[in-house]
């Protein structure tokens, strides 16, 4: 017996292999569509089970032909026909893991090095505060020089403040958020190129657009949209294998 997993992400059966087998001649199942043994956890496309290569061995893929999953809503609710009652008529986009996960490569890995970098730059926030300051410091003073005009004195007290204090509790919360952002960005970055959670995934996919999720935010806005729109496609997410 297996259990099949559609487009939607919604697990169907057990069904029995002769059932999958009229679903695939019907074109409601194709090469890619995963499938898991009641037996052998683990969901893989059909035509990577021993039992149902030979339908793919000689045939054209399903791609081609335009056929996909359609998803049945019930088991147990019969037709008039005595075929399982199926919940739409259109077909859904054929869901192809490898095709996927080579469309989430390049933002997956741009992800994990930005989550890296940021981790990096997180924890080794404590020894370069005083370098930051000091270069916020320097630059404002060129731009009162490009400008010509004197610093205010209530502005050069600020900046004077800032160089005499330390790294305080503010700093420490503002790291560790940085580091927990981080963290969970590159998981769901490594997820992401794996295939293994779309949650974890989409999750990656907004934090590299919030300010503290990322180390260049105009970077970040464009890579976290380009993954989230590919993520949304059913075609994408339906090949996640959770």
């Amino acid at each position: 017996m297996y259990k099949i997993k559609g487009a939607d992400q919604k697990e169907y059966g057990p069904v029995s292999a002769d059932q999958i087998r009229q679903w695939v001649r019907e074109n409601r199942l194709n090469r890619f569509s995963l499938a898991e043994s009641t037996e052998i956890p683990g969901w893989k496309p059909l035509e990577s089970i021993a039992e149902f290569a030979d339908l793919f061995a000689s045939t054209i893929p399903p791609a081609a032909a335009g056929g996909g999953w359609t998803s049945p809503t019930s088991q147990a609710a019969p037709m008039a026909s005595g075929r399982p009652a199926f919940g739409t008529a259109s077909a859904t986009p054929v869901i192809d893991p490898a095709a996927a996960a080579a469309r989430l490569k390049l933002p997956a890995i741009i992800l994990i090095v930005f989550a890296a970098l940021g981790l990096l730059m997180s924890a080794a926030s404590p020894f370069t505060k005083k370098l930051t300051v000091e270069f916020t410091i320097t630059l404002t003073e060129k731009i009162f020089e490009l400008i010509q005009q004197p610093m205010p004195a209530e502005t050069r007290e600020k900046l004077d403040a800032s160089r005499n204090q330390g790294f305080g509790l503010s700093d420490g919360f503002m790291m560790v958020m940085s580091l927990a952002t981080n963290a969970v960005m590159l998981i769901g970055a490594l997820k992401m190129k794996n295939l293994e959670s779309w949650g974890f995934a989409l999750a990656a996919a907004i934090l590299v657009m919030l300010p503290c999720g990322s180390c260049c935010c105009c970077l970040g806005l464009g890579i976290g949209i380009w993954a989230a729109v590919l993520l949304s496609k059913p075609e994408i997410k339906g090949a996640f294998r959770s």
